[in-house]
């Protein structure tokens, strides 16, 4: 029996053996992906939470600023050594193997750099209790998005809570801990842009702040 020409057989047939062999290659090549992006996962893991074991133990393979570090997560509530190194990681290796925050983003961190824990990490932290986030929230949002440990807090953090504030977010610290990817908005890059063209298109104040904190 012959085939109708706009058969969807005859589409097959006449379709040309390469593209049929690039769309059959798709999900194979999707599925490779995958698994190359969770064996580097993988491996970043195994090599941050492998340099911090040895520097616990004694040996001089690991930067002293990431023990430090290390030791003062540890007071303030985080309790697994992966995570910590996970964070630290993120936090001062600008070349980190961790290709997520936790939140399915692949974000460099641009503000990645040794830190000190009295001049760095501390005053974030000090900074994120004091505008009234509870003891069990600060480690929440420090493993929600690890840059945060390297960002300024009178540079990054205090104009961020400021705009926020401004727009008409009723609670800074309740959003960012519901939603801590948030922190990685800055005002002047992005942020002032987003909220200006939702202005500009007369979008309703409470639908900006939703927008913002839900959605952004």
């Amino acid at each position: 029996m012959l085939l109708n020409a706009r058969s969807p057989a005859a589409c097959v047939r006449s379709r040309p053996h390469s593209q049929v062999q690039k769309h059959s290659l798709r999900p194979v090549l999707r599925s490779k992906r995958v698994v190359a992006v969770r064996a580097s996962q993988s491996a970043g893991v195994k090599e941050a939470l492998g340099q911090l074991k040895q520097g616990l133990a004694g040996k001089p393979t690991i930067d002293p600023a990431y023990l430090n570090g290390a030791a003062y997560l540890k007071t303030i509530g985080f309790t697994n050594q992966a995570e910590v190194a996970r964070v630290l990681d993120i936090a001062m290796n600008p070349n980190s193997l961790f290709l997520s925050y936790g939140d399915g983003r692949r974000t460099r961190n641009a503000s990645a750099r040794t830190l000190d824990v009295d001049a760095d990490i501390r005053p974030v932290v000090e900074f994120l209790r004091n505008k009234g986030m509870g003891v069990g929230d600060v480690p929440k949002v420090i493993s929600g998005h690890p840059p945060v440990i390297s960002y300024s807090v009178p540079d990054r953090l205090e104009p961020f809570w400021e705009y926020l504030s401004s727009i008409g977010v009723p609670d800074v610290a309740a959003a960012v801990v519901s939603r801590p990817s948030l922190l990685g908005l800055d005002v002047n890059a992005n942020l002032r842009k987003i909220v200006e063209y939702l202005q500009y298109t007369e979008t309703p104040t409470e639908k900006i702040v939703e927008y913002v904190c839900k959605s952004i």
